[in-house]
């Protein structure tokens, strides 16, 4: 059995209650994951997807499923709100938000509710045995069944397929991946997109990595890219992110080759975003601000609290999100406008405008500066899963579920019209990055 058994297991009871199904997803996290703690990404994955409903665990009535996973990854599992984040695949400003909206609607602390959590499980009880005479073997012989039927009607279209190329309908061609390689060196190549994926430690990857692919669609391993942070130029041509080796923020310039080494950086920081033009880059490092364009430079304003957001339309400024409120504020320091909270998607980089996408219909309401409603122009087959990041001050890029050209959409705020973004991911993805994207 894992040395992760029993943690995994009292998590998925605080999320799932003491429940045959909490247990079933704690041992399908364990098995996913080989044992290992990496386990946990999974279980809070399968918590928050809306395609799996949990049962009650019979407490914490009122709190979303998100604020529930982050109440129990901060004060039962021990996780920071970095760590969290990642778990839970939200940014650090919305885990910090649930979290403290959660503790609200408890009437607690996060000290009290700690100990509340370890109560609730150090009786949780070992696992029943299995009854005699029911060991699943029916239910084993039943889908390998079901497996080679699948597998003999695949084989059968195969055959069938290429009789079919004269038909009504156009044959189907699988896309597949380019072999992976090691970016190194110069090459004259325009960055499409890039993905981060999990995986265990191998011998080519230490865990989590980053790939980016080009325009030509190879497949280039950013073999020195913490999982943390990785960002691409409006471009295409630069990278920027932290360094495994050097612990620092580094930007690799790919018609050149060359690599700067602008700043040192630690496992809190986080936060690189290029300039509109792609000349500048704006990062924190042990709460300070800071922008490279050639030589660094502090910029004033960045409070203890305080996360970086991106840069205001135009890069004359930055935003800087305070929790209670978005700031701009010029390289100097100068505060050129601040906004109210919103728990809304956003803001657009003019900073006065969030958006609000439902992912129940394709539509999006936008409040601040440009209230209103807007159609998506999506495929009848796709609904939005989230808003990844904005473009440009009048395109973001959104996710989605279902069936369509891409799972991937730049959608134009004005008129709703939806351009697909063609991007080919595994499905042990963590996260989608376009070129631009703040």
């Amino acid at each position: 059995m894992s040395d992760w058994y029993e943690q995994v297991r009292r998590t998925a009871s605080l999320l799932g209650g003491r429940t045959p199904y909490a247990r079933h997803m704690a041992e399908k996290a364990l098995r996913d994951r080989e044992g290992t703690k990496d386990a946990f990404f999974s279980l809070y994955r399968s918590y928050l997807s809306p395609f799996r409903a949990w049962p009650d665990p019979g407490w914490g009535t009122g709190l979303s499923n998100l604020e529930r996973a982050v109440l129990v990854a901060l004060h039962h599992d021990g996780w920071t709100e970095q760590e969290t984040a990642y778990l839970c695949g939200r940014s650090r400003r919305a885990v910090r938000r649930a979290g403290e909206k959660g503790l609200r609607a408890l009437g607690t602390d996060g000290t009290a509710l700690a100990g509340t959590l370890r109560a609730m499980t150090e009786d949780l009880p070992a696992v029943a045995e299995r009854e005699p005479g029911r060991n699943g073997a029916g239910c084993g012989a039943l889908i390998i069944c079901l497996v080679a039927f699948v597998l003999m009607v695949a084989y059968c279209s195969a055959l069938v397929a290429p009789l079919g190329q004269h038909g009504d309908r156009a044959p189907s061609v699988a896309l597949t991946f380019s072999e992976l390689n090691p970016l190194r060196g110069p090459m004259q190549a325009t960055i499409r997109y890039a993905y981060r994926v999990d995986t265990p430690v191998t011998g080519l990857t230490e865990g989590s990595y980053w790939v980016v692919i080009t325009e030509s669609d190879q497949r280039l391993l950013v073999e020195d890219a913490t999982p943390s942070d990785l960002e691409i130029s409006p471009n295409g041509r630069k990278l920027a992110y932290h360094s495994r080796s050097k612990r620092e923020v580094v930007v690799y310039d790919l018609p050149s080759g060359k690599i700067s080494r602008i700043s040192k950086a630690d496992a809190s920081d986080n936060g690189l975003y290029f300039s509109p033009d792609g000349r500048r880059l704006a990062f924190t490092s042990e709460d300070k601000l800071y922008v490279w364009d050639g030589k660094r430079r502090r910029v004033p304003g960045l409070g203890p609290e305080s996360t970086l957001y991106g840069w205001l339309t135009g890069g004359r400024a930055l935003l800087i999100d305070d929790s209670e409120g978005v700031r701009a504020v010029d390289l100097s320091g100068t505060v050129l406008f601040s906004t109210e909270d919103s728990d809304h998607v956003g803001p657009l980089p003019d900073g006065k405008t969030w958006i609000d996408v439902g992912s129940d219909e394709n539509r999006f309401t936008r409040y601040g500066r440009r209230t209103g409603r807007r159609s998506m122009r999506l495929p009848t087959t796709v609904r939005p899963h989230r808003v990844e990041c904005w473009t440009s001050a009048d395109t973001f890029v959104i996710s989605t579920y279902g069936y369509g050209p891409s799972h991937y959409y730049r959608i134009d705020i004005e008129t709703g019209e939806a351009e697909p973004l063609p991007a080919l991911v595994p499905e042990d993805l963590k996260e989608v990055r376009f070129p631009g994207c703040v």
